[in-house]
């Protein structure tokens, strides 16, 4: 895949998530944004208007305690589904917005809803992505 290709999908994939600026403490059992987020590895499932190939619903998300993300991105366009590799990036958190930096740009993304099994953003150019904790 060609690097502008690459960065393209990692654009798409890192304008996708949006957390609250709340901290990792909890009242109860009411977790946090923030925390839910961090809950595990977040898989794209759909995209409005478009979609993904299947190929493409492997690509990953991976927010870290300490404010870096893990971005796994998988494409098909050269021949077989790959992994283009991983790519570690940094994002900051303020109410809905989610901001990542990757290669010195930075993606804006505000998240509609999050459980713990569902991320629900929409990014800068309008676009909706759902992210589930399913690859594929």
């Amino acid at each position: 895949m060609k690097t502008h290709n690459l960065f393209g999908l990692l654009l798409i994939l890192l304008l996708t998530f949006n957390c609250s600026n709340d901290d990792d403490s909890s009242s109860g059992d009411t977790q946090t944004t923030a925390q839910l987020l961090r809950s595990g590895t977040w898989y794209l499932e759909s995209k409005t208007p478009g979609d993904f190939t299947d190929c493409e619903k492997n690509s990953s998300f991976k927010f870290n305690t300490n404010n870096t993300v893990d971005v796994d991105s998988y494409d098909d366009a050269s021949g077989p589904c790959e992994s283009e590799g991983v790519v570690s990036a940094t994002y900051s958190l303020s109410g809905n917005t989610l901001n990542i930096v990757i290669g010195g740009e930075t993606i804006t993304a505000t998240i509609n809803s999050i459980s713990e099994t569902t991320l629900n953003v929409t990014d800068d150019v309008g676009d909706t992505i759902v992210f589930d904790k399913t690859q594929g």
